[in-house]
Order: structure tokens, then C-alpha cells, then sequence
């Protein structure tokens, strides 16, 4: 009997193994079209992976979108990282939102502070470091420059 527990439990494991491991193509082919031109700007794209902490900036208390750092990875296992520094998300409680609860009179934050409201509308931890599906705009701060003072090879 208890063979016929640890097959299933087996099977069960390797197909969340290989799950995790699956190619996330999309979301890299969309970081690389990000790369290449401007032509993505203020376009709406989803993306699978990870918000990426050390680029983290935060405008003003006024401010109603933030920049999210992106980070997708073509399988769970890969070391090879694509970052997204383009995509603006609104500040609030919906799906696809940034999320900071912060006492008023904290004068320090972390990533404890801070949440991602995902696709599905699931309020995630950015101290996590959960991998999670997002929609977000694309802004190239770039495009803000004098056409002269653009970077013309890398947008990203």
C-alpha cells in the first residue's frame, strides 16, 4: 500500500518540478523588443518574474505610478537574468498595483513595507522574492531627454 502512496506523491513532484522549470520565452522576447527600439512606449505587456530591489526608486509620496525593475529569467534553474527598467505600475490596492504600507511617522523602509497586487489580484511580499505575473506600462525615461542626448544603442 504504501508504494502506491509514493508514486503519485513522486509524479506529483516531478510535475512541479518540471513547471518550475519552464520556458518563460515570452516574457524575455518582450524585455529583448523593449531593448531594441522605442516603440513599445506607453504599450501595456505582462511580464513573469521578479521585482528587482537594488534599482528600486521612490519618487514623492504625491507620486501615483512607480517605476518597477523587473527581473525575468528563461527557467527557474537559469542564471541568466533579463531586467526591465521601463515598466510604470499605478500605486494602489487592484490588480497590477504597487502597494506600500508605511506607518506615517516611519522615517526607514524595506521590503517588508512594500507589496505587488499580481494578475490575480494576490497581495505578495516584495521581502519574498516571489516570482509573479504582471501588467504594467511601458516608459521610456529616455524619450524625456533632448532627442540629441537620447541613447540610441540600448533603451534599457
Amino acid at each position: 500500500m504504501a508504494t502506491k502512496i509514493k508514486i503519485p506523491a513522486l509524479l506529483l513532484a516531478s510535475l512541479g518540478l518540471i513547471s518550475l522549470s519552464s520556458c518563460n520565452g515570452s516574457s524575455i522576447d518582450t524585455i529583448k523588443a523593449m531593448e531594441s527600439n522605442y516603440d513599445n512606449e506607453d504599450k501595456s505587456i505582462t511580464l513573469i518574474g521578479e521585482f528587482h530591489a537594488p534599482l528600486f526608486t521612490f519618487s514623492s509620496g504625491k507620486s501615483t505610478f512607480i517605476p518597477m525593475n523587473f527581473v525575468v529569467k528563461s527557467s527557474a534553474f537559469s542564471s541568466e537574468k533579463f531586467t526591465a527598467t521601463s515598466v510604470i505600475l499605478p500605486i494602489g490596492t487592484n490588480k497590477n498595483n504597487v502597494l506600500f504600507e508605511i506607518p506615517m511617522d516611519q522615517k526607514k523602509y524595506s521590503l517588508k513595507d512594500f507589496y505587488v497586487v499580481d494578475n490575480t489580484g494576490e497581495k505578495i511580499n516584495l521581502e519574498n522574492h516571489t516570482t509573479y505575473e504582471m501588467t504594467g506600462t511601458v516608459h521610456y525615461t529616455e524619450l524625456e531627454k533632448p532627442e540629441s542626448e537620447r541613447d540610441n544603442v540600448s533603451v534599457l
